[in-house]
C-alpha cells in the first residue's frame, strides 16, 4: 500500500475515532480544522462535491466557504449557470457568476462541473419564439447551437464536464415532451425525435473536444423501466456517432432506497460499455428525501429509528457507489446542496436530506459513510 494512502487512512481514522468516541456520535463542524473530510476519505475512489451558489463563496472567511474548501473537491452551480440565468435575452449573456465560480474552483484546486446547457425548465421563452409565433426548427436549433458554443467555448479547458442535456426522459419512460422536442421534432427524418439532443452534443463537442459530455436524468437509478429507456436512447445515439461520454445519475433518492435496485439500474446502463468502453458515470445531484415524494401533513420526527434508517440509506448507497468506482464506472459524486438548510427539498416541510446539517455539522451518516472508505 502506498505511503500517501496509509497516511490518508490514518488521518481519517483518527478524526473518526475522536468524533465517534464515547456513547454517542459527537458531531463536528464540517469546516473544523480537526474534522474529517469527505473528499479526503474518498480520494482513492471518486471526487465528492456539492451544488453551491456564488453567495456561498463571496466571503472566503464565511463558514459556508470554509466548509466547501474543507469537504469537497468538485462543485456545480445549483442555478446560476442555467440558461435563464446566463442568457436571459438573445443578444445578452451574463457570465459574472459563472466566471466567479470557475475562478474560485481553480484557486482551490476544485473540479468545476457545468450544469446545464439544455433543459425543458429554466430556459427563456425567447429560444422558442419568432415574433408572436413559434420559431422554426431551424431557428430553435441555431439558437441552441449558438448558446452552447458561446458558453462552452468561454470555459474551454476549464470546465471539464458538462450536463449537455438534462431530464429528457419523462416519467413514462418516453422522450419528454418539451418545447425542444415539439419544435425540433424529427428534424433529420430518421424516424426518432432525438434530434435536438444529438445537435446539442455535437455543438458541445465542437466547442471543446476534450470536455466530458453527459446526459443527465433523474430516477434512472431507481426505475428499471426508465433505465432501459435511457439505455435504448443512448445506444441508438452512440450508433449514430453522437458524442455522449457518460450518464449523469441525479439520484434524488428516498429514505429506505433499495441498494439492489440501484445495482440493477447501474447494471442496465453499464451495458452501454459494450458499445463505448470508456463510458463513465457521474452522480450529479445526490440527496435522501426524508418524506418520500408525497409529503405528509406533519413534519418528520427525528427519532433514533428514523435516523438509523436514514444513515443506513446513505451507507447502503455509498457502498454501491464505491463498488462502481472499484469497477471503473464512477469517478464523481455530487450532493445537491451544501447543507440541510438550503436543500431544494425544504418544500413546505423541513427536510434533512444531506450529510451536513443546517448548523454546518457533519451528521452521523457522514461519519458512517466515511468509515466505508477505509
Amino acid at each position: 500500500m502506498k505511503m500517501n494512502k496509509l497516511l490518508r487512512i490514518f488521518a481519517v481514522a483518527a478524526a473518526l475515532c475522536i468524533a465517534l468516541s464515547g456513547c454517542g456520535v459527537k458531531t463536528q463542524y464540517a469546516y473544523g480544522e480537526d474534522a474529517p473530510s469527505l473528499k479526503d476519505a474518498f480520494s482513492d475512489d471518486f471526487r465528492v462535491g456539492a451544488a453551491i451558489n456564488t453567495w456561498d463563496i463571496e466571503d472566503p472567511n464565511s463558514n459556508n466557504c470554509k466548509t466547501i474548501v474543507k469537504q469537497f473537491n468538485t462543485l456545480v452551480l445549483e442555478n446560476e449557470s442555467k440558461p435563464e440565468s446566463i442568457h436571459p435575452e438573445e443578444d445578452r449573456y451574463y457570465f459574472d457568476k459563472f466566471d466567479m465560480f470557475v475562478d474560485f474552483c481553480e484557486e482551490h484546486d476544485i473540479t468545476p462541473r457545468g450544469h446545464t446547457l439544455v433543459w425543458h425548465s429554466q430556459v427563456p421563452n425567447w429560444f422558442f419564439k419568432d415574433g408572436n409565433g413559434d420559431a422554426s426548427a431551424e431557428l430553435v436549433l441555431q439558437r441552441m447551437r449558438d448558446h452552447i458554443t458561446t458558453v462552452v467555448t468561454r470555459y474551454k479547458g476549464r470546465v471539464k464536464s458538462w450536463d449537455v442535456v438534462n431530464e429528457v426522459i419523462g416519467d413514462d419512460g418516453q422522450l419528454r415532451f418539451s418545447e425542444w422536442s415539439r419544435l425540433v421534432g424529427d428534424y433529420d427524418g430518421d424516424g426518432d425525435k432525438y434530434d435536438f439532443i444529438e445537435e446539442a452534443f455535437r455543438a458541445a463537442r465542437e466547442a471543446d473536444p476534450d470536455a466530458r459530455l453527459m446526459i443527465n436524468d433523474y430516477s434512472i437509478e431507481a426505475s428499471e423501466d426508465k433505465a432501459i429507456r435511457m439505455y435504448t436512447a443512448v445506444k441508438q445515439m452512440l450508433s449514430e456517432d453522437v458524442p455522449i461520454d457518460g450518464i449523469g445519475f441525479q439520484m434524488h433518492i428516498g429514505k429506505g432506497q433499495d441498494p439492489d435496485q440501484l445495482r440493477k439500474c447501474f447494471e442496465i446502463l453499464g451495458r452501454l460499455r459494450e458499445i463505448k468502453p470508456d463510458l463513465i458515470f457521474e452522480v450529479t445531484e445526490l440527496d435522501v428525501n426524508c418524506y418520500g415524494w408525497n409529503q405528509p401533513a406533519e413534519d418528520v420526527k427525528l427519532t433514533k429509528d428514523f435516523i438509523k434508517e436514514f444513515n443506513k440509506t446513505y451507507t447502503d448507497t455509498f457502498t454501491v457507489l464505491k463498488e462502481l468506482s472499484d469497477e471503473g464506472y464512477l469517478d464523481s459524486v455530487i450532493m445537491w446542496g451544501l447543507h440541510d438548510g438550503v436543500s431544494w427539498l425544504n418544500n413546505g416541510h423541513k427536510n434533512y436530506p444531506m450529510l451536513i446539517d443546517s448548523d454546518l455539522k457533519l451528521k452521523e451518516a457522514a461519519y458512517e459513510v466515511m468509515e466505508l472508505a477505509g
